[in-house]
């Protein structure tokens, strides 16, 4: 048997919170001397184990209470089964902070990618966040082969903070910023010749595969981006300094 102190001291929950769960009826002790010294045995201990994982994972005490008013001993079936509800909400809360994450990825590298982020844009993310991975699965494969799949899904994420994430963010941002130069200008084909190395490192040096990708994700006139970042001014500036740095690299 364990004083209310020691229990305390081990759990690290206030004397004065363990006494409160007693007055609501959450964590009874297992006795009560008649000079009012709480005792609590294992199985209490095991209970307000149960207790402090709920309180973690933003149950209130009322919810907690009914979870745990079984009316069985702290027996092996009731134990597996707060331990299975347990890990079902663990699971479940790192599904929804996964999400979370990757949203506030995206909104983030979008920010230094165009400079500010519309509330249009949010609701963007947000949708892309919850829709279902088997709609770019049935595009993925109606357009390319098993070996070029591959090469597509390791392309740079937005909702990530890989160094490729970052490059192309700073890639996107400088072609924005010099769009209206010209081709031929120092800042264009510094740019030119850095899309040139970054898509053949990307694609597995694939100039067929490159091609394809960029016709298929480029937007039609008066259309929206279809990649983030991509609209249809960025991707015609891409193109003129590209193939001018092309047609001028002997040079």
């Amino acid at each position: 048997m364990y004083t209310i102190g020691q229990v305390s001291k081990k759990t690290k929950v206030a004397i004065s919170t363990l006494r409160y769960y007693d007055e609501i009826g959450l964590l009874k002790p297992a006795k009560i001397t008649e000079s009012g010294y709480r005792y609590y045995s294992d199985e209490e201990l095991i209970a307000l184990q149960h207790i402090i994982a709920f309180k973690e994972l933003g149950f209130t005490l009322t919810r907690i209470k009914k979870l745990l008013a079984t009316g069985e001993h702290a027996t092996e079936k009731a134990l597996k089964s707060h331990y299975e509800l347990q890990l079902t909400a663990i699971a479940e809360e790192r599904k929804r902070l996964d999400r979370l994450e990757k949203l506030l990825l995206t909104a983030k590298n979008a920010l230094e990618m165009k400079g500010k982020v519309d509330p249009d844009d949010i609701f963007l993310f947000i949708q892309a966040v919850q829709s279902p991975p088997g709609i770019r699965e049935e595009f993925l494969a109606r357009h390319f082969s098993d070996s070029e799949i591959r090469i597509i899904k390791s392309l740079p994420d937005l909702g990530s903070e890989q160094p490729r994430t970052a490059n192309w963010v700073r890639l996107i941002r400088a072609a924005k910023e010099h769009v209206h130069e010209p081709p031929s200008s120092e800042n264009s084909q510094k740019l030119a010749e850095q899309f040139v190395e970054t898509a053949m490192d990307w694609f597995d040096h694939n100039e067929h595969l490159i091609e394809k990708y960029w016709e298929l994700i480029k937007p039609e006139e008066g259309t929206e981006a279809n990649v983030y970042g991509l609209d249809r001014e960025v991707m015609e500036y891409v193109d003129r300094i590209v193939d001018w740095y092309l047609n001028h690299l002997e040079e």
